[in-house]
């Protein structure tokens, strides 16, 4: 029915007067910035984010999310850059296969390491015959002293030893490279794995003892003696596992670094040919040697001399196979995949070839394709930006030393001073790496992912002695990842993890600082974690803190191991606080540490355009969204039993449970779970 008042209003007025003013209807809602649509879409606006703010910011993610098949995790943030990566890598390197004169010498390295993977129809045709000069030599080993030497030899070429070597600053002179020796020998993740308590563990042990016996007679073994072999090597490798140091109990280098010489070497362990361990790894030359647990080396020399040379040889064959397998034949990368892959990791299928033949390029030949990637996929000024975004990381960090109770003056300004020291690298090498004395064929997988890994092993060795190259960089820059080298002194930062959803030169300074800028502060953490803080701004292991200092950090840490004590994933098994403390401390110190930095931009200050949330909520949210995970049952238990990193959920929910800032910035009360009544601050 049409409204009468207002006529009615104007037949009873005495004289004519003017219509009311029609109000004009609300304007819609402005659209979202189009930067916040993947944000805003992976969000679960039904849960409370004071409750689980994982959930919060990765809800509808991953409800909407299914684990890809060839995958045992699968994140938000890292998967999908790397997916990106693979694709400008795949034009680059698949261009390089099809025109190998095109370009230099290195380019044709790179197109015929993949062209050679990509070719199957020879991968097949090969079948195990790449195998056949390593079994050759193991079938040689008649004591103790030929296992040792063989071992040594092989470990050039990427077999497994009993000890796993590695070169790199000495720790109490880090400007000189020293050689590293640290227990190994286990197939499994940790030393766990070896003692199952429960059924699912029991039956993956069963299932390890299968693999080995099929993997011997894919090889050559006879059934029968296959099946033998395997027990005996599941029993060495258990040995071995008793005799292992807890990973957690390695972490604080002052009690992991025990330097010998090479007469202190074989003292240690005078029944174990060292020398010719050393001369088959082409460590020859190292007379300055460190060695990580030298009870464990002790026990080792008692496993090794109480075990059959026909176990050994078993052993050993079976290390051989497992390090060629993914080079092999369809059979062998099958049963290697079936039970590394599937029953460990929870991984479906193998990826497609030519995503596993990248990862082979960037292992043989990752600078190469690096420059490349570079090239492609880094625009010039976004390494200005990111520079800009760590200068205001490593103030914001000095800016908050003033506020830390637990410090005093004295190692408060020594903390500075460290700060201040820290190089920064960011996106690639000045230099890139000089790969003229790696010879790659035209013709044979096997045969030039073998010549790779001898190239990289005898470039690492041959540093042995000499001063530590201060310019090169441990991960390629294409990789999506970055690192604190406390030797150095140092954070790198590669062009491959500076994209999108991290990082974009146009996001606003919220969505950039939650999520790249937390990125560098924690590894910028990393140089003062319970690790870290050992060595000095020289990269020195020093005792720079004042004890009363020390025992005052070790309260507060102790109180972050106390708080992811208590986190379980889903089977109800216990993250260890121990084992993860480091990186624990780097995301509480990195999110807290980017926080401050993004409250001093400018950008702080502008409002989101998204209707109903602040920059400040954006800044955390974007920080959440790094870690939006998800991953197979065995991947999660495999990360809790040796990873030192948490699984990705407590990744969001233990640093945030402990910082006053975002309690503020969601108004979470003191009760809620995100705000528990014991919080934890380090940095």
């Amino acid at each position: 029915m049409r409204p009468t008042l207002p006529v009615t209003v104007f037949l009873l007025s005495c004289a004519p007067k003017a219509a009311p003013p029609v109000e004009a209807p609300p304007a819609p809602p402005a659209p979202p910035p189009a930067w916040s649509t993947d944000l805003l879409s992976s969000m679960d606006g039904s849960v409370d984010p004071c409750d689980d703010f994982y959930q919060y910011a990765c809800g509808t993610w991953l409800k909407e999310t299914p684990l890809p098949a060839d995958k045992p995790a699968w994140g938000r943030s890292f998967s999908t850059i790397r997916e990106k990566n693979l694709a400008t890598l795949r034009t680059i390197v698949e261009s390089s296969a099809a025109n190998p004169a095109a370009k230099d010498a290195d380019w044709q390295k790179m197109g015929d390491t993949y062209k050679t993977c990509m070719d199957e129809p020879a991968v097949e045709a090969a079948g195990v015959a790449p195998l056949k000069p390593w079994l050759g030599e193991i079938d040689k080993i008649k004591d103790v002293k030929g296992f040792m030497r063989t071992s040594g030899k092989l470990s050039a070429s990427g077999v497994r030893s009993v000890v796993d070597a590695w070169v790199e600053g000495d720790f109490k002179d880090p400007s000189r490279n020293t050689l590293y020796l640290g227990e190994g020998g286990l197939s499994l993740p940790d030393k766990d794995y070896y003692v199952p308590t429960d059924d699912k563990g029991k039956a993956t042990l069963a299932a390890f003892e299968a693999h080995i016996a099929r993997s011997l007679v894919l090889a050559g073994t006879p059934e029968p003696q296959a099946k033998a072999d395997a027990t005996a090597v599941l029993a060495f490798e258990t040995k071995l596992a008793d005799a292992w140091t807890p990973k957690a109990e390695l972490r604080d280098p002052v009690k992991s670094y025990n330097r010998v010489d090479r007469a202190g070497l074989v003292k240690l362990t005078p029944k174990l040919d060292w020398i010719g361990w050393l001369d088959g790894a082409g460590a020859g030359k190292a007379q300055e040697i460190s060695v990580d647990a030298p009870a464990t080396f002790q026990k080792f020399q008692t496993v090794i001399m109480g075990t059959p040379i026909a176990h050994l040889r078993a052993w050993l064959r079976f290390q051989a196979i497992h390090a060629m397998a993914p080079s092999l034949n369809k059979a062998v990368f099958d049963e290697d995949f079936g039970f590394f892959q599937a029953a460990l990791l929870g991984r479906k299928q193998p990826e497609d070839r030519w995503k596993r033949c990248l990862g082979t390029v960037n292992t043989v030949v990752g600078e190469v394709a690096g420059r490349y990637y570079v090239e492609a996929a880094f625009p010039g000024e976004s390494k200005a930006v990111a520079s800009g975004m760590l200068d205001d990381i490593q103030k914001a960090f000095v800016t908050g030393l003033p506020n830390l109770a637990w410090m005093d003056d004295q190692t408060r300004e020594r903390a500075r001073e460290k700060s201040a020291k820290m190089s920064k690298k960011i996106g690639y090498p000045d230099a890139w790496r000089d790969y003229s004395g790696l010879t790659i064929a035209p013709a044979g997988f096997a045969g030039n992912v073998v010549a790779g890994t001898e190239f990289e092993h005898k470039r690492n060795m041959a540093k042995l002695g000499k001063p530590v190259d201060r310019g090169e960089w441990y991960m390629t820059p294409q990789a999506v990842n970055a690192y604190y080298n406390p030797l150095n002194n140092e954070f790198a930062y590669p062009a491959g993890i500076l994209q999108a959803p991290f990082f974009d030169r146009t996001f606003p300074s919220a969505r950039n600082y939650g999520a790249i800028g937390a990125v560098m502060g924690h590894e910028l953490s990393h140089g003062f974690d319970d690790q870290g803080r050992k060595f000095d701004g020289d990269g020195k292991l020093s005792e720079w803190w004042a004890p009363e200092v020390s025992a005052r950090f070790e309260t507060q840490a102790a109180c972050v191991k106390a708080q992811f004590d208590n986190f379980a994933i889903a089977d109800g098994t216990h993250v260890k606080g121990d084992l993860t403390l480091g990186e624990n401390i780097g995301d509480l110190g990195g999110v807290r540490t980017a926080y401050r930095a993004f409250r001093s931009t400018s950008g702080a200050a502008e409002p989101s355009g998204i209707a109903g949330m602040t920059m400040d909520q954006v800044f955390f949210v974007a920080y959440a969204q790094n870690w939006c995970t998800v991953s197979s049952p065995e991947y999660e238990k495999m990360i809790v039993a040796s990873n030192p990193h948490s699984p990705n959920q407590f990744r969001v929910t233990g640093p945030l449970q402990n910082l006053p800032e975002f309690h503020t910035t969601f108004n979470c009360q003191a009760g809620a779970k995100m705000r528990p009544a014991n919080a934890c601050e380090v940095w």
